[in-house]
């Protein structure tokens, strides 16, 4: 495997980053009207979204750094379109791209079925730990929310992300913008 970054690949999770970036935005905005309506349990859904910055550029490139690379852009678009999460969007960015990362070498980024669970799992494990951190989430809650979203977000992240992942791939797959990728070859 060639560990070295092309500038097609670069450029290519450069762009798609971007767009997860203005989609992150978008969802920004309606993610606390929503949550305060439908919950904090069940916006825990849409956790398997805020994934793609990190999973997305691994599973399309499989290399090492690219996790970190699609997860700086897109919280680096996210920011700069006035996310009003601010900077805390780098920290969590990382996070997911740290637990993309450790997953993919782990099984020597093959892109299996295997490292994407494990990769989701560990992004997730890792941003709930910031959560705790920083605001308590989900113990403010009472253990038994917190058991919930910690399920929830758990379910979206394997489930909702990988299926994500998965579908977007084979869409830009079909375009033929992915000529030469490792999911292309796959």
């Amino acid at each position: 495997m060639q560990k070295k970054f092309t500038t097609k690949e670069v450029v290519i999770v450069a762009m798609v980053a971007a767009v997860i970036g203005v989609v992150y935005t978008l969802l920004d905005y309606a993610y606390m009207p929503l949550s305060a309506v439908l919950g904090t349990v069940f916006m825990e859904l849409t956790f398997g979204i805020y994934l793609l910055s990190a999973s997305l550029p691994m599973y399309i490139v499989r290399k090492p750094g690219f996790a970190i690379f699609g997860g700086l852009v897109t919280a680096g678009v996210n920011l700069l379109l006035g996310s009003p999460y601010g900077l805390q969007l780098v920290l969590a960015g990382f996070l997911q791209a740290a637990g993309m990362e450790a997953a993919y070498a782990a099984g020597k980024y093959k892109g299996s079925m295997k490292e994407m669970v494990i990769g989701a799992i560990l992004s997730a494990v890792l941003v709930l730990c910031r959560d705790g951190f920083m605001w308590s989430t989900p113990w403010v809650y009472g253990t038994t929310i917190a058991i919930g979203v910690i399920a929830v977000r758990l379910l979206s992240a394997t489930v909702i992300g990988i299926i994500l992942v998965k579908v977007i791939t084979a869409a830009l797959v079909k375009t033929g913008v992915l000529k030469g990728f490792a999911c292309a070859r796959a």
